[in-house]
């Protein structure tokens, strides 16, 4: 022990030189691991980065697919009169009204025509709110509230019969609840649609005032046929039973017997022979020709079915009167054609867009809840070009 510290101590220089080249070594071991930390930091950070990066564009393409699909559809443009812009959203909380109303009835909604309906509906009474103030017509508070009471009574059947007056005011609200909930609109919304409905219908009113209660009529009768029958032989019969008659009894016999045998038409229109009644001009307004120029007792060549392009119509005119009454169902049919020719005027100082196509269909459909096989005819570009005066 002594020697050994002996020598220590007669070597100094040796003890130093090692102990510092220990501590070196250890430095150069601590910067070396502490470099190894931080590049493996570095690399957890860039791994967390890009993780990072790759979560936010998950995150972003079902946010994106989610406005795509979810978000931006309901508020996309299908109509705009002026400045007044409605949507699909707009469209498709109308057609929910119209779908309870009809549920209710038991009736389901059309699809191949309550759509493309729905659309003009919009269009036309947009332009009725925008033009009935310069002719003086409004709708007040008072009259949407007694509509809306009327409707929901009504649609209650004998179920409000007998109820006091406050009863029946608690079961209104409760019905009308029901109603707002089923149909997925809010009491504001269903009031401006109430509003708008009622603005038509005072409209309707003001410029039917213009049409006459009397007028030169026509006893009418049509059959419908289809591509592949055989119209030579209807004819030769019919003209072998007439015999050049024009005796509004014996035409009414001979084209029922031809009606029952060859008519396409519904069930009821062929067991009334095929007889449409005695109508004005203007009722069946796209046959106005036809039937204005038919000799009486005479068969129409056959005219192209508007509604089924398979199918073709034939016309008879049993009688004519020069001055007859109209009856009431006539006169508001009457009415209503004034009505749309009316708005057609009234249009030319709008500026309308209106855009609809089979995605907007398509879309229509799955919000309504309805399944089908049903596809929209084919449409030009604007299927409402010709209403819209081709804008």
């Amino acid at each position: 022990m002594f020697i050994y510290a002996e020598e220590e101590r007669e070597n100094p220089t040796v003890v130093n030189e090692s102990s510092q080249e220990q501590d070196e070594f250890s430095l150069t071991d601590r910067r070396r691991e502490t470099s190894r930390i931080q590049q493996v930091q570095r690399r957890r950070r860039v791994a967390f980065g890009v993780i990072g990066v790759m979560l936010l564009i998950v995150v972003g393409i079902l946010f994106a697919g989610y406005v795509i699909i979810f978000v931006r559809p309901p508020q996309e443009r299908v109509v705009s009169v002026n400045d007044v812009t409605y949507t699909r959203g707009d469209m498709v909380k109308m057609l929910r009204i119209r779908q309870r109303l009809l549920e209710d009835s038991g009736q389901p909604i059309d699809t191949s025509s309550d759509i493309f309906q729905a659309l003009q509906l919009i269009v036309e009474n947009e332009i009725i709110s925008q033009s009935a103030p310069s002719i003086g017509i409004t709708v007040s508070d008072e009259e949407v509230d007694q509509q809306i009471q009327a409707t929901i009574i009504f649609q209650a059947g004998g179920a409000l019969a007998g109820k006091s007056d406050d009863q029946l005011d608690r079961e209104f609200k409760e019905l009308y609840s029901n109603f707002l909930n089923a149909s997925q609109i809010s009491e504001d919304e269903h009031r401006d649609i109430v509003r708008r409905s009622l603005l038509r219908e005072k409209v309707r009113q003001y410029v039917g005032e213009s049409v006459p209660g009397v007028a030169k009529q026509y006893h009418v009768y049509r059959m419908a046929v289809g591509q592949e029958d055989e119209i030579d032989i209807m004819i030769t019969k019919y003209n072998d039973y007439v015999k050049n008659s024009t005796d509004p009894l014996l035409l009414h016999e001979a084209f029922k017997a031809l009606t029952r045998e060859f008519s396409r038409e519904s069930p009821e229109l062929v067991r009334r022979g095929g007889e449409l009644g005695w109508l004005p001009l203007g009722v069946l307004e796209d046959y106005d020709d036809v039937i204005s120029y038919v000799e009486v007792g005479k068969l129409s060549d056959p005219i192209p079915n508007r509604d089924q392009r398979q199918q073709a119509f034939i016309f008879m005119v049993s009688e004519i009167d020069e001055l007859r009454e109209l009856d009431r169902t006539n006169h508001e049919t009457l009415k209503t054609r004034a009505l749309e020719r009316w708005i057609n005027e009234q249009r030319r100082e709008h500026d309308v867009y209106a855009v609809f196509n089979s995605d907007i269909y398509a879309w229509m459909i799955q919000q309504l809840g309805i399944s089908t096989a049903i596809t929209p005819s084919p449409q030009p570009t604007n299927p409402f070009q010709q209403f819209l005066g081709g804008s």
